[in-house]
């Protein structure tokens, strides 16, 4: 039966994993990726001609394709983690991972190992949901009825994105692609594929296979086994996002000053809110525009190569409160930038569970801030607009872009407990600016809090002492925190490196010396107070310490 409508229950959007003309792409759920949460999708295609005129005729003699016709698709989806991001091609850190290990969320794209993609909507039956159609192929001929069809889009490359998120609505990522192609296909299985030569314009003469449509993100056992509950959260929400905001200080790592831009107070670095403006959305965006590259010869650009370079804004609108102090005229002589990690949270257990984990994390390093835009008027409160920019870096820099953490198909389990090493500090301003000579450095693999979420505490570490000349350190003399002679909390980097500082007669205690004055060096050993001390997984330290915890001083 001929369909009356087609509406949204009935479709779904997919990504392939491969590209170009020259893959086939199976049904293997690795070849092709579903696009989830999806909310709008648009694609159309626009055919340029050129007139070919003579004298004597009036109407022209013919209208000559010269230029490769344009293909458009652009799509929007509710932020519920970072899958679909994966399977547009853009490169997802793991949670934890050091900011000296980061990698640019546009690095793939930026060294085509992941440029290229061919999408495909499939739409099943009218009055049939996509998600569970399993009839969706089958043969209908004897109840004239059809099976789904397809629409495939080759060739595809990014050419815009964005991610906001307000008071009130749900964090929402917009998609725009231009592509070379496009075709129509009865069955989901065993089309055509919608690639072309981007040498002579050949359609591929390989086929494409979609897998089932599914609910959520997450992981079917034919992807690893089982389903992920962190990829199946249905979305994030405006409640659960903490922006921080630190100066730049021209390296890898996040940063330990605070934003001190004069105007309207933002939140510092500990995403602190209860002295700033009070923040209704963000906007994050980049634009990728695209170059075709045509020759003699070619009947179609053979390139589409991004125009550099590339800026990624962002957009901050907030109800003003305080203002810091400031002059715009200090800042074209003396000017700062700033990293500014926007990280969303979810739950991961039952609904009920208030025990919530980082699910996406966008980071943006040495950005600058290009305007600020208040607006009063009768009965609205007044409200500041905040924009900044920075330039996309090249795949191996880590100082400068945009940066993706956070939970994937990749990165979707993490069960490794974070663990962490002591060492001393020997000379003063090694490893932190405000370190001494013999203070005790914790650091760890991982971010890591106590178990309600919180900061760790002085109190959180156990330093002891002792003497020993073999594996066996003997432990001596236990130091305790916030002590006339134990230490205290220094400095927390990034709940990463934890600087503690002795106090009193430990400091004598680390110059131990073995019995009879013998020359046997101070073992010292680090433990943690609790094994419920977890990092942003929810991974507990499972131990609080071990041999790998101890030094030789």
């Amino acid at each position: 039966m001929a369909k009356n409508r087609v509406i949204y229950q009935s479709e779904a959007l997919f990504a392939g994993q491969k590209t170009g003309v020259t893959d086939t792409h199976t049904s293997d759920p690795t070849n092709i990726k579903q696009i989830h949460r999806v909310q709008s999708a648009n694609y159309a295609f626009n055919i340029s001609r050129t007139d070919v005129n003579q004298f004597g005729e009036l109407a022209a003699i013919d209208r000559v394709v010269l230029d490769t016709p344009t293909v458009s698709l652009d799509f929007s989806y509710l932020l519920s983690n970072f899958a679909n991001e994966e399977n547009l091609g853009f490169t997802i850190d793991k949670i934890g991972t050091s900011e000296a290990n980061r990698t640019s969320a546009l690095s793939g794209i930026l060294n085509k190992t992941a440029d290229e993609r061919n999408y495909f909507i499939q739409t099943s039956r009218e009055g049939e949901d996509a998600v569970g159609d399993t009839d969706r192929d089958f043969d209908f001929s004897v109840d004239a009825e059809k099976p789904a069809s397809t629409i495939g889009i080759g060739n595809g490359f990014l050419t815009s994105y964005s991610s906001e998120a307000s008071v009130g609505g749900f964090p929402t990522v917009s998609v725009a692609v231009e592509a070379m192609n496009m075709n129509f296909s009865t069955g989901t299985q065993s089309i055509p594929n919608p690639a072309i030569d981007r040498i002579n314009g050949t359609a591929s003469s390989n086929v494409c296979s979609l897998p089932p449509v599914s609910g959520s993100a997450g992981l079917t056992v034919a992807e690893g086994g089982g389903d992920s509950g962190i990829l199946a959260i249905s979305t994030l929400r405006p409640g659960d996002i903490t922006i921080k905001i630190a100066e730049h200080d021209g390296t890898s790592a996040f940063g330990t000053d605070a934003y001190s831009l004069g105007g309207a107070k933002l939140p510092g670095v500990d995403g602190d809110t209860t002295t700033s403006a009070n923040i209704q959305s963000y906007n994050i965006s980049f634009d990728l525009g695209r170059t075709p590259i045509q020759r003699l010869g070619n009947r179609f650009a053979f390139a589409r190569e991004v125009d550099f370079p590339v800026n990624v804004s962002l957009s901050v609108d907030a109800i003003l409160t305080d203002l810091t102090t400031g002059n715009l005229n200090d800042l074209i002589d003396c000017e700062k930038s700033y990293n500014v990690e926007i990280e969303l949270k979810g739950i991961t257990g039952s609904a009920c569970d208030s025990d919530k984990t980082t699910i996406c994390k966008y980071m943006l390093k040495d950005i600058k801030p290009d305007a600020q835009s208040y607006s009063s008027s009768i009965g609205d409160n007044k409200t500041v607009t905040l924009d900044f920019s920075a330039q996309i870096g090249g795949p191996r820099q880590n100082d400068v872009g945009l940066f993706m953490e956070g939970m994937s198909h990749t990165n979707s389990v993490d069960v490794t407990s974070p663990t962490f090493t002591l060492s001393q500090i020997t000379t003063a301003g090694a490893e932190m600016s405000v370190s001494r000579s013999g203070d005790m450095l914790f650091t760890f693999d991982s971010a890591i809090t106590d178990s309600d979420g919180n900061d760790l505490q002085a109190s959180d570490f156990v330093i002891q002492t002792g003497v020993g000349g073999d594996a066996d350190p003997r432990m001596g003399l236990k130091l305790v925190a916030d002590d006339a002679n134990g230490f205290v909390l220094v400095n927390n980097e990034n709940d990463r490196r934890f600087l503690l500082r002795m106090q009193g007669t430990s400091k004598t205690a680390l110059d131990q010396r073995g019995r009879a004055g013998s020359a046997v060096k101070t073992i010292v050993s680090g433990h943690m107070a609790s094994t419920s001390f977890k990092d942003l997984a929810g991974n507990t330290i499972g131990a609080t310490g071990t041999v790998t915890g101890s030094y030789e001083a």
